[in-house]
């Protein structure tokens, strides 16, 4: 992706101690992280993916499930978690896909998974950088009207990969069929020079790796509708990222009373789960 590689070696540089990485191999930046005792946290959403990202170097995987906001894959977390935890035993794994309270934390550890990562849920936090009205919007928990878990859409045409939205009439729009090839490479190019990508990077792909660069335009072609939800708000005109989880957010708590509830939630209905197990003995 345009931008990445330039990512990944800041990253590199500033020795960052966790780097997650997905959409591609890894190698080098593995090679160079372990070199000052930086891990690898690979996002796959299958156990080919998984295979290919180990070999590759990665030191721990995020699994992210159908059920997630932006790329996830066709596999859903009650099946991807427990199927990648036979696999891979000993390697560390983050579940992602569908977790946004306590309840969701105890079950992905049943399954196997060694911790979660719920990004829609901690979006919508006061600390969280997403336009508010974005936060309010998510968090309008009313059947009619609100945002339940029904209300996401996820296809291919909106930035060419397989992926999650806010259910909105833009996002229908968008991802009903592809844009249009000249919209689809004029609006990357736009994308590139927010970005600061010399379009000298750019062309030789179009013309070379016609496929991949295809894919590539479109996902930058996506960036001024993303934009659009989570800076300036604008749900009209925007598409903003978000889960299936956006079913269990009704409100808009601070970091760490959040962090604690989760916790309190984990415990409670592990609990609860271990006492009516027993119960049936």
């Amino acid at each position: 992706m345009p931008g990445a590689k330039e990512n990944a070696q800041v990253s590199l540089e500033e020795q960052v101690p966790i780097i997650n990485i997905s959409l591609g191999k890894g190698d080098w930046i593995a090679e160079q992280a372990h070199d000052y005792g930086g891990k690898i946290l690979a996002t796959v959403t299958n156990a080919k993916h998984a295979q290919s990202a180990l070999e590759s170097g990665a030191d721990a995987l995020m699994l992210t499930g159908h059920e997630a906001a932006a790329h996830g894959g066709d596999v859903t977390s009650l099946v991807l978690v427990p199927s990648i935890a036979k696999r891979f035993p000993q390697v560390p794994l983050v579940a992602a896909g569908g977790f946004a309270d306590g309840r969701g934390l105890a079950a992905a550890i049943c399954l196997g998974a060694d911790a979660v990562a719920m990004g829609s849920r901690f979006a919508i936090t006061k600390e969280s950088s997403l336009a508010q009205r974005m936060k309010e919007i998510v968090s309008n928990d009313e059947l009619y009207g609100g945002s339940t878990e029904s209300d996401t859409v996820y296809g291919k045409n909106f930035d060419g990969i397989p992926a999650r939205v806010l259910k909105s009439e833009e996002s229908l729009r968008l991802i009903a069929k592809p844009a249009p090839l000249p919209i689809v490479i004029y609006r990357a190019f736009n994308a590139a020079r927010k970005m600061n990508i010399p379009l000298y990077k750019v062309i030789p792909g179009l013309l070379t790796q016609w496929d991949k660069m295809y894919m590539v335009a479109q996902f930058g072609a996506a960036t001024d509708s993303l934009m659009r939800a989570t800076i300036d708000g604008d749900f009209e005109k925007g598409v903003q990222f978000i889960g299936q989880s956006q079913g269990l957010i009704s409100d808009i708590p601070s970091v760490n009373e959040l962090t604690q509830r989760i916790m309190e939630e984990a415990i409670e209905s592990s609990t609860l789960g271990y006492e009516t197990l027993a119960s049936k003995r």
